[in-house]
């Protein structure tokens, strides 16, 4: 049997007086109330939603004493933790703590020093030590992070920034279309995807063969009209690089999937190209 822990929650120690209490209520719940993160909103909401049940019970003295004894039952009937149990909880408390507050260089350095944990101790993925919500919010704000850092970034690091930003959302919507978590923001993780096949697919140096581009895309499942303009632009930048076979390929089926495509007349010139649609 496994019950949240509610002081833990709280960041205070049993036995802190009712106003105490009612003080680091106050303190976690602006922390991470919703309208106070918009850019990390799922998982504010899930730790402001932990925050208030732990205040409902803790306020209440009857509630607290017949939880401080179910977890005084649990304790003795539970083991020791282990040395690795206790550590991996520290870096998850800072990891957590880091996703949520820092810059998004931390956020990198907090994570892949918890992975490089992990995988020393035979872990080869955050959902051995946390649950399937926290998996999830913690990949999206990770992602999130080298997204945002390969911008800032040259070369080989910002290739393996956008990457690894790339991998981690895709694995999102692969894990959100079997066991559904984010639901509305799930179009936020199809929206930085679509930014990234555009800046990365298509910058000098990273180009791959349209067949794989076509596949990634394809995999959004966006509206047709939003997946032709998303091949256009693609053509476009092809036409710079003087890639005009490419070009014309991935404007073709700009036109099959959305024959009513506006704003590629130009492009359609310079290709000498005409739609048959």
């Amino acid at each position: 049997m496994q019950i949240p822990d509610y002081y833990q929650i709280l960041e205070i120690e049993r036995g802190t007086t009712a106003p105490d209490i009612k003080k680091a209520f106050r303190k976690l719940a602006k922390r991470y109330h919703p309208d106070k993160n918009p850019e990390q909103i799922a998982f504010a909401a899930r730790m402001f939603r932990q925050v208030c049940s732990a205040y409902t019970i803790l306020r209440d003295e009857k509630r607290k004493r017949d939880y401080d004894k179910t977890l005084e039952s649990l304790a003795r009937k539970q083991k020791p933790a282990s040395k690795y149990q206790d550590c991996t909880y520290s870096k998850l408390e800072k990891l957590f703590q880091t996703l949520l507050h820092r810059d998004y260089a931390s956020r990198i350095s907090a994570y892949e020093q918890l992975i490089y944990h992990l995988e020393k101790n035979g872990k080869s993925r955050i959902d051995a030590v946390l649950s399937y919500e926290e998996s999830r919010d913690c990949e999206f704000l990770v992602a999130e992070a080298y997204q945002k850092v390969a911008l800032c970034q040259m070369g080989v690091q910002a290739t393996r920034y956008i990457e690894r930003a790339m991998e981690i959302y895709e694995s999102l919507l692969a894990a959100e279309s079997q066991r559904p978590y984010f639901r509305d923001f799930t179009w936020e993780v199809k929206e930085r995807l679509k930014w990234i096949y555009l800046y990365h697919f298509t910058t000098k140096g990273h180009h791959q063969v349209t067949s794989v581009l076509v596949t990634k895309v394809q995999a959004l499942q966006l509206p047709k009209r939003e997946t032709a303009w998303i091949y256009k632009k693609i053509a476009e930048s092809y036409v710079e690089s003087n890639r005009l076979k490419e070009a014309r390929e991935i404007l073709q089926l700009a036109f099959e999937e959305y024959p009513r495509l506006t704003g590629a007349k130009k492009i359609c010139q310079r290709l000498n190209f005409f739609s048959t649609n």
